[in-house]
């Protein structure tokens, strides 16, 4: 019996550096590449609260990645719907690297700062 394969990711964070949206292909398809820093607190065995940080890279493609100009800068939390992506490479002295990123299907912003300017 084959076991499922399941590769749905929900992360939230907040965006490390605005984001950067570069065209690839012969289409000019835009992606752009946002990092998102995840904050994970626990209580270590002292009953004390620590706090361990994953940083996360997230790849945005198509119209999602040309929006992310608009919305994606450092600071924002946000939260990232995706699948989880293995980019493998081998770099010019033939050394193979791989790298885990998150690819987004939805991205959701918990406050954006125009709206926070428009209450005031």
């Amino acid at each position: 019996m084959r076991s499922p394969s399941i590769n749905t990711v929900m992360l939230a964070g907040n965006i490390v550096k605005d984001a950067e949206v570069r065209h690839v292909g012969g289409n000019g398809t835009a992606v752009s590449t946002i990092t998102i820093a995840n904050n994970q607190r626990f209580k270590d065995k002292d009953d004390n609260w620590q706090e361990n940080t994953a940083f996360v890279e997230v790849e945005l493609w198509g119209a999602l990645a040309q929006r992310s100009e608009e919305f994606a800068r450092k600071g924002i939390p946000l939260v990232v719907e995706g699948t989880i992506k293995e980019n493998r490479w081998r770099d010019k002295e033939d050394k193979f690297h791989s790298r885990l990123l998150v690819r987004a299907e939805k991205v959701h912003l918990l406050n954006h700062p125009e709206k926070e300017n428009q209450q005031d």
